[in-house]
């Protein structure tokens, strides 16, 4: 196979990014794009080059593969139409909205020797891959990823729309498996869940919290991992690794209440600039959905594996639906029938500060 055929279902905020990169990839042909948007599909078909189709169906037949970037609760319906066909997918993330959904579709790929390869793009985050490379055991995690209300992806909440990122990292970061699930997290726009809080604790000793929110007036990426050997701090959207480690006076055993005052001074003067090694590692920019498709395309070429596959989309919202599970449980006070879960949340006692009108008025 000296160029592969593949299809675009689904050209909305990021599928028209899919197509667009298809369109140059080497090795590539794509061959169509899908969406029920008349205007929208004919408009990115003429940009990149090829065909427009209002049915994903349309596609099989004259594609070997498919990149599925349609709404969530589309993905069962759209991938197992395809997966059914012969045709290998990359589904954005999440693999699909229910558990049940994403076990069915790694089986169909897994029972027609098809890729099946998810859209956690963080993994193609160079600063991250420094992390992998950097050979720190994880001990201790802390996710942080936040962003503005998008007014898009509402057919999910944000531990399936933005935590769903680190949920895949730190199961890949960690290997192992979580044994205990706490969260707690708040509908504030209505509908699913816009922040979510979560501490998961793992088989082996390890422990990570995690903080998402779509409805932040900053946004946020970030990562700090302590193990025995140090301390990393990524920083996914600058693409930045900081890395510590204990210096010759911690390897040789260090002991601070034994310090006098004269001593314990220069000792604090010297932490951060002698005591502790520091690295910086700061990337070169590049476009991680291009590594991602790249790396499709290497798959369905047979040339490398896929980083991300069905497997790993499954495990991320297994834990995923155990966190929703536990927001679901969450009590917020102490009756067991007071306010509970996402949306039941205590009423307030008043405004939290006056009203900035009636000030001005006044």
């Amino acid at each position: 196979m000296s160029k592969v055929r593949i299809g675009v279902v689904g050209v909305g905020h990021l599928g028209k990014e899919h197509a667009r990169i298809l369109s140059t990839l080497p090795d590539v042909e794509l061959v169509g794009v899908a969406d029920p948007s008349r205007a929208q599909v004919e408009a990115v078909a003429l940009r990149c080059n090829t065909r427009a189709f209002t049915n994903h169906k349309d596609l099989i037949g004259k594609v070997d593969a498919a990149v599925v970037a349609a709404p969530t609760f589309l993905h069962h319906n759209v991938g197992t139409d395809l997966l059914g066909a012969g045709i290998s997918l990359l589904v954005e993330k999440p693999l699909a909205k229910e558990l049940d959904q994403c076990q069915e579709l790694e089986q169909l790929a897994r029972d027609n020797k098809l890729i099946l390869q998810v859209g956690h793009i963080e993994r193609f985050n160079p600063a991250y891959e420094e992390l992998v490379q950097a050979g720190l055991s994880p001990r201790y995690v802390v996710c942080k990823r936040t962003s503005s209300f998008p007014g898009r992806s509402l057919d999910v909440g944000v531990v399936l729309d933005l935590m769903i990122h680190d949920l895949d990292l730190v199961l890949d970061l960690v290997k192992d498996i979580p044994t205990h699930v706490e969260a707690f997290g708040a509908s504030i726009m209505g509908g699913c869940e816009d922040m979510a809080q979560v501490r998961l604790h793992f088989a082996r000793g390890a422990i990570v919290d995690l903080m998402s929110s779509r409805v932040h007036p900053e946004p946020c990426r970030s990562m700090d991992v302590w193990g025995p050997e140090g301390y990393a701090g990524v920083d996914f959207a600058k693409r930045t690794l900081k890395l510590w480690q204990p210096g010759e006076i911690f390897r040789r055993g260090f002991d601070a209440t034994k310090l006098d005052a004269p001593s314990m001074g220069q000792f604090r003067a010297e932490l951060f600039t002698r005591h502790l090694e520091s690295r910086d590692i700061v990337c070169e920019p590049c476009d991680q959905l291009t590594k991602e498709l790249s790396n499709f395309r290497d798959g369905l070429l047979g040339r490398s594996n896929v980083r991300v596959t069905g497997e790993h989309g499954v495990r991320a919202v297994a834990l995923a639906t155990r966190i929703l599970e536990s927001i679901e449980r969450h009590p917020w006070t102490s009756s067991p029938f007071g306010p509970s879960g996402p949306r039941d949340l205590p009423a307030p006692k008043g405004q939290l500060f006056a009203n900035a009108k009636k000030e001005a008025a006044a």
